[in-house]
C-alpha cells in the first residue's frame, strides 16, 4: 500500500473511531497545558529579574546589624571613591511603605509628586486614590500627587513601585539624611570587579558586598526553590500521564485485536498496521501538544495566568503583566518526554498484537 493511501486510510479510521481518542486528547492536552503554563510563568519572571540584575551597577553594598539589613552611612562614600578602578559611588533610597508601596528615591522628581507602577495604580484605584495618596509617618502627613503611571506592560520589578523625591522618600521610610538603603559602585573595567569586591570586603568586613554575578546566582537559587512547586505540579501531571499511558496500553482489547486481525487478513502487513497506529496517535498527541502550548501561551501572556500567578507571586502582585518568553529548548524536552512515550505505548502493544496468530486474535 502506498504511503498516501495508507495515510488517507489512517485518517478515515481515526475519524471513524474518534470517540475513543477524545479521552486521550483531553488528558494529553491538560498535562502539557499545566507544564507549559508553569514553564512560561517561571521563564518570564526569571527573565525580568535577570534583566533588572544586569541593569544595576556592578557592585552593590548593604549594611547589616545582627544579621538584618539596615541603613548604610554616607561617610564611607569618599573612602570607596579612593579605591583604584572605582569611577563613582551612588547612594540609593529603597524600601517599603505598608506592603503595597515599593518606594524608590529619585532626585529628578518634585517633592509633591510621584510616578507609580501599573499594579500600584490599580490598587489605589480600588480605594479611590486616583490623583494623590496620603503617606502617614508618625503624626505627619505627606500628600503626594500621582504625576504619571509607568507603562501597563511593566514587569514584576516596576509593578508596585512608587518613585518619589529622594528627600521625601527618606522621610517616609524613616531614613536619615546622611544614610542610604544601599550603595552601588560603578566600575568601568569589568575585569576589576572581583578585585574591588575583595578590597571592599577586607576594608569593611561587616558589610554585605554583592556583584552582578552574585545577584544572578541568587535568582537562580530562587527559581530552584520555585522549581519545587513546579515539581509538585509536574508529579501530578505525570501521574495523570501514566494513567493515560495505561489506558492506551490496555486499549488493545479484544475489539482492537479483532480489528488488527481483520486488517491482517485482508492483506495489510505488520508494518502497515504499525504505521496506521503510529499515524493516528501521532496526530492525536502532536495535535494536543500544539493545542496545549498555544492554550498555555494565551492563558499566561494574554489572560495573565489567573490562579497560577498567585502561586508564584501571591495576591499582592496580582496586577503584573508577564513578559512573553518562550523557552523552546524546554518545550522540546516536554515534547520528548510526553509525545514519544505516548507513541511507544501504542506501537509496542500494536506490534505484539499484529505478530500474533490471526486465528488467536479473532477469538
Amino acid at each position: 500500500m502506498q504511503n498516501k493511501e495508507l495515510f488517507n486510510f489512517s485518517i478515515k479510521l481515526l475519524l471513524k473511531d474518534k470517540s475513543s481518542y477524545v479521552f486521550s486528547f483531553l488528558i494529553f492536552t491538560f498535562i502539557v497545558f499545566i507544564l507549559s503554563s508553569v514553564l512560561f510563568i517561571s521563564s518570564s519572571l526569571k527573565f525580568d529579574l535577570m534583566q533588572a540584575a544586569k541593569a544595576q551597577n556592578q557592585i552593590t553594598i548593604y549594611n547589616q546589624k545582627a544579621g538584618i539589613i539596615t541603613q548604610i552611612d554616607e561617610s564611607i562614600l569618599d573612602d570607596l571613591l579612593q579605591i583604584a578602578g572605582v569611577s563613582n559611588v551612588y547612594g540609593k533610597i529603597d524600601g517599603y511603605y505598608k506592603k503595597y508601596f515599593h518606594i524608590v528615591g529619585n532626585d529628578d522628581i518634585n517633592e509633591n509628586e510621584m510616578i507609580i507602577g501599573e499594579g500600584l495604580r490599580n490598587i489605589l484605584n480600588r480605594y479611590h486614590y486616583k490623583d494623590f495618596f496620603n503617606f502617614y509617618v508618625e503624626d505627619k502627613k505627606y500628600k503626594i500627587n500621582i504625576k504619571n503611571t509607568l507603562n501597563k506592560n511593566s514587569n514584576i520589578i516596576t509593578s508596585n513601585i512608587a518613585m518619589l523625591n529622594t528627600q521625601i522618600a527618606q522621610d517616609i521610610l524613616g531614613i536619615n539624611e546622611d544614610e542610604y538603603s544601599y550603595l552601588q559602585i560603578e566600575i568601568p573595567n569589568d575585569s576589576e570587579i572581583d578585585y574591588i569586591e575583595l578590597i571592599v570586603k577586607e576594608k569593611y568586613p561587616n558589610l554585605i558586598v554583592k556583584t552582578t554575578n552574585d545577584r544572578i546566582i541568587e535568582i537562580d537559587n530562587l527559581f530552584y526553590y520555585k522549581g519545587g512547586i513546579f515539581m509538585i505540579i509536574y508529579i501530578v501531571a505525570l501521574i495523570s500521564f501514566f494513567v493515560l499511558l495505561y489506558k492506551q496500553i490496555s486499549a488493545i482489547n479484544s475489539v482492537e485485536k479483532k480489528q488488527i486481525a481483520i486488517l491482517r487478513s485482508v492483506g495489510f502487513s505488520i508494518n502497515n498496521i504499525i504505521s496506521i497506529k503510529f499515524i493516528q496517535n501521532f496526530i492525536v498527541s502532536v495535535g494536543s501538544y500544539i493545542f496545549a502550548v498555544c492554550l498555555a501561551y494565551i492563558y499566561v501572556f494574554i489572560l495573565n495566568a489567573p490562579i497560577l500567578k498567585n502561586i508564584f507571586l501571591g495576591l499582592t502582585m496580582s496586577d503584573i503583566v508577564f513578559t512573553p518568553i518562550v523557552p523552546t529548548n524546554i518545550l522540546a524536552i516536554i515534547f520528548i518526554f510526553t509525545v514519544l512515550p505516548f507513541l511507544l505505548a501504542i506501537i509496542i502493544p500494536s506490534w505484539k498484537t499484529a505478530t500474533t496468530d490471526i486465528n488467536e486474535a479473532m477469538k
